[in-house]
């Protein structure tokens, strides 16, 4: 007989582990078109989370489809060389620094970070990564502790060369005004500069704008000063820009918005429009003088698969397209003023921030100021979903990422139902 049809019970039977949000959804997604998704039980949610960045282009984006079907009928899989991989190698270094004149391909963003990480120790010759507090880089043995050095777990079993320091978030501006923030040093890079236990730093990693944290940008002008204290101690400057890469910022690289270009850059989820895949790239030099330099140094199952490169290629040619990226802008910025009117409406809205269609929020108690409780979160992601939005609000600071193609009419429909969920 035919298997039954998926439900939430079966897979929780057969799960490991936890996915909080998604149990919170308690939907099971059937298709995506543009920023909606359908549920099987007739559910139509206005995706603001978009796979946590995946989904950047929407949903079943019809030039992606094509292109990601047709190939499927030809090849989805060879070790060996392929003209996809060729091509899509061709346009991505088109669009990239000159000076990154090496790319690999690997299929996860956790994947490229330990690439990228052993890139810089190996040429450097060097252990130690600098990290920043609240980052996230991934679940792997080696970085799933940058974000919290101080957890049990991370004194048990984080790796003796990371090392972290507070990230200096933008205090005082919304999306709105945060191109005008020139918001002081509060002693962030005079304390890297000045502590004693980072002598053997290989490299800095750091997310332009911290996503999983709350969508939260740094200080203005903190990206080109860290750049220029690389720089000063010999330092690589990694960004990883898993989610802030190919226009979630409305630049299709942040570190272009911040004039601090770094040494290496990381970029996956949104790169492949909802396929695998990931990137490093860096100057050949670098990949030359490390241990990656060596046959199979960057050698990957799934890694530049022709499936993959296509996909990827495509999304490529869709964010770079004719007007894409100012409709993402302009769109970015009528989202802006409805969070900022959100904020302005809703006492329990407080620190309205972000940088493009990388938009957060932080629910409060408005009689204490403190971040709601858990319960209080589940609440309004509950409401959110009951009115037709998929919102990552199971956490009080809320993260807004729907697809770069969000309409301001569906911006609209977006607001006014987190302003009747919030209440």
């Amino acid at each position: 007989p035919p298997p039954p049809p998926p439900t939430i019970e079966t897979i929780y039977a057969h799960s490991g582990g936890g996915r909080r949000p998604v149990a919170s959804a308690g939907v099971v997604a059937e298709r995506g078109k543009g920023v909606y998704l359908h549920g099987s039980r007739g559910e139509r949610l206005l995706d603001a989370v978009s796979g946590y960045g995946v989904a950047s282009i929407g949903h079943s984006h019809p030039h992606w489809v094509e292109a990601v079907s047709s190939q499927a009928r030809r090849l989805a899989h060879t070790p060996l060389h392929t003209a996809e991989l060729a091509e899509y190698l061709s346009a991505l270094a088109g669009v990239l620094p000159s000076s990154m004149d090496g790319i690999a391909l690997a299929s996860t963003g956790a994947e490229a970070v330990e690439m990228a990480l052993r890139l810089a120790q190996t040429e450097r010759g060097r252990s130690e990564i600098l990290s920043f507090g609240g980052s996230f880089h991934g679940k792997t043995a080696a970085v799933r502790y940058t974000g919290n050095l101080d957890s049990a777990e991370a004194h048990s079993l984080g790796p003796s060369w990371l090392r972290t320091v507070p990230y200096p978030a933008c205090q005082e501006h919304d999306a709105l005004d945060y191109p005008q923030c020139r918001e002081p040093d509060d002693g962030e890079l005079t304390t890297i500069a000045t502590r004693k236990d980072l002598n053997d730093v290989a490299a800095v990693l750091v997310e332009p704008v911290l996503g999983t944290a709350g969508n939260i940008p740094p200080r203005r002008g903190f990206l080109a000063e860290l750049r220029t204290l690389c720089n000063e101690r010999d330092w690589l400057l990694i960004c990883d820009e898993s989610i802030t890469g190919f226009g979630r910022t409305g630049e299709l690289f942040a570190f272009e918005a911040f004039g601090a270009e770094p040494d290496i850059l990381i970029l996956s989820k949104g790169v492949g429009g909802g396929f695998p895949i990931s990137v490093v790239c860096a100057p050949k030099a670098l990949w030359d003088s490390s241990a990656l330099g060596a046959p199979s140094g960057t050698s990957s199952s799934y890694g530049g698969n022709p499936l993959a490169c296509v996909a990827a290629k495509a999304t490529l040619e869709i964010v770079t397209g004719l007007g894409f990226l100012e409709n993402t802008r302009r769109t970015a910025e009528y989202a802006a003023r409805r969070l900022r009117q959100l904020a302005e409406d809703c006492p329990r809205v407080a620190r309205p921030r972000g940088m493009g269609l990388m938009l957060g929020f932080d629910l409060i108690d408005p009689r204490s100021g403190a971040l709601a409780t858990g319960g209080e979160c589940e609440a309004v992601f509950r409401a959110c979903r009951d009115r037709g939005a998929l919102v990552a609000a199971t956490v009080p600071r809320v993260r807004l990422s729907p697809p770069l193609t969000l309409s301001e009419k569906e911006a609209d429909r977006l607001f006014d139902i987190l302003g009747e969920a919030i209440g």
